[in-house]
């Protein structure tokens, strides 16, 4: 979360555009920047279970990232893009490009006819329009946050049912339903191929050592932030 906030202020301030992949270390639940967590998730539940959360800068709801699964995080200058709902749906194309060089079937969700907002929920239970659709199931779900001059889109790519796990953790537990079945994907390593070729036949380079060993550093005046428990249950 460090690393993204960074480069986020770095885009804002010069116009870099960065698109990275990564891992989580362990399983973590992340809670969007406005979500009232105390009020959904159950705090003595989730620490009891060991697992680990932290609040991401980005809006939406409740994401459980288990350590196979693979995030995305972009930063760019927002007027570049033409609105956050641009950068939104043209980011998730790429990944439909990407899942369809590996073979496999996938479109964009649909906007329904009622936003889910924040209310009690995670955010892999709905579609907003524009998600990334396997086999009828939400395999990726993005949170954005806009800067003056800078725009941050977060996503996750589920590997798995992530939903079961978070049900446990409610304030108010619910029974899962969802399908026995996930949809079957390819090694996450190809899936990261995959996208790092959409993205450079897009034009795009990768990083320069200087501009993550930059990055790397300067992350560090926001570490304290994200690992502070007062900051991620603050509401």
């Amino acid at each position: 979360m460090a690393l993204d906030q960074t480069l986020l202020e770095r885009a804002a301030a010069d116009g870099t555009t960065v698109f990275r992949l990564y891992h989580w270390s362990e399983d973590t639940i992340s809670f969007g920047a406005n979500e009232p967590a105390l009020r959904h998730w159950s705090r003595p539940r989730i620490e009891a279970a060991g697992t680990a959360t932290v609040r991401r800068p980005t809006g939406g709801r409740a994401v459980w990232h288990a350590a196979s699964d693979l995030t995305y995080g972009w930063t760019a200058v927002a007027d570049r893009i033409g609105s956050a709902a641009v950068a939104y749906h043209q980011i998730h194309a790429r990944w439909v490009q990407a899942f369809e060089r590996l073979g496999v079937a996938a479109t964009l969700a649909p906007p329904p006819a009622r936003l889910p907002g924040l209310r009690r929920g995670a955010c892999f239970e709905n579609a907003v329009g524009g998600e990334v659709i396997v086999q009828g199931e939400k395999l990726i779900g993005s949170a954005q946050l806009v800067t003056r001059g800078g725009l941050l889109q977060h996503g996750e790519v589920s590997f798995g049912d992530r939903l079961a796990p978070l049900n446990a953790l409610r304030q108010e537990p619910i029974e899962a339903t969802r399908p026995a079945l996930w949809p079957s994907l390819p090694p996450v390593a190809e899936l990261e191929t995959a996208i790092a070729e959409a993205w450079l036949a897009s034009g795009a380079r990768m990083a320069p050592v200087e501009l993550t060993t930059w990055a790397e550093r300067a992350s560090v005046q926001h570490v304290g932030r994200y690992r502070d428990p007062v900051w991620t249950w603050r509401r």
